[in-house]
């Protein structure tokens, strides 16, 4: 007979959520590393914590879902955050896609034009800062948190559909080869889906602050 699981409190479901915020920065920062100064090693690191979040979202998922099942109550307004993981899950791959990419890159010895390294970096440092603000949002418990990084991502995808104009310029003149630039666009891609899940994030997060 299975044993039975310890009773999930709301401040567990989000000490866990912001653990998994933690393991999705590190994969970006280690992500960014790699791009910058390529490492197997450090490919290799990322894949493991990103093993580790596969892991921890299928568990607090699993804990939280039979809780509610049993218990439909017991997390209060925090219930709103059940899917929240599940969210950071899909970071994790997204993140996973770019580090694919970063591979790709090296291994391949794909060149990327000087403007279009800045870009990567920029986007970089964007998705990192959108993922710590959720993590303080959630700690915090500040609703006003919210509109700021929601106005922070409708800038990473004009920053976004930008660089895209500017990558199809670069292609047209020859600046950009074709084999860059599939890898590019998959990059950009990836970057998108990030801030997606952050906005969803967002919203169940602004659902758990505004409940009594």
């Amino acid at each position: 007979m299975a044993m039975a699981l310890p009773k999930l409190t709301p401040d567990a479901l989000k000490n866990g959520i912001l653990e998994m915020c933690g393991h999705a920065v590190e994969m970006l920062r280690l992500a960014r590393d790699a791009f910058q100064k390529y490492s197997t090693g450090t490919l290799r690191d990322l894949s493991d914590i990103g093993r580790h979040l596969h892991h921890h979202e299928k568990r607090l998922t699993d804990h939280v879902a039979m809780q509610l099942r049993e218990h439909p109550m017991s997390l209060g307004s925090a219930e709103h955050l059940a899917f929240v993981p599940a969210a950071l899950e899909r970071i994790g791959d997204s993140v996973e896609a770019v580090a694919r990419c970063v591979d790709a890159f090296h291994r391949d010895d794909i060149p990327i034009s000087e403007r279009g390294h800045v870009e990567i970096l920029t986007l970089f440092g964007r998705s990192i800062e959108l993922v710590e603000c959720v993590a303080s949002a959630v700690r915090a418990g500040a609703p006003e948190a919210l509109a700021a990084i929601r106005e922070s991502g409708d800038r990473l995808q004009a920053y976004c559909d930008e660089i895209a104009v500017y990558h199809q310029d670069r292609l047209i003149r020859g600046v950009c080869k074709p084999r860059a630039s599939s890898v590019f666009l998959s990059m950009l891609d990836s970057f998108r889906e990030i801030e997606r899940y952050v906005r969803r994030m967002t919203v169940q997060i602004d659902k758990a602050l505004a409940t009594p």
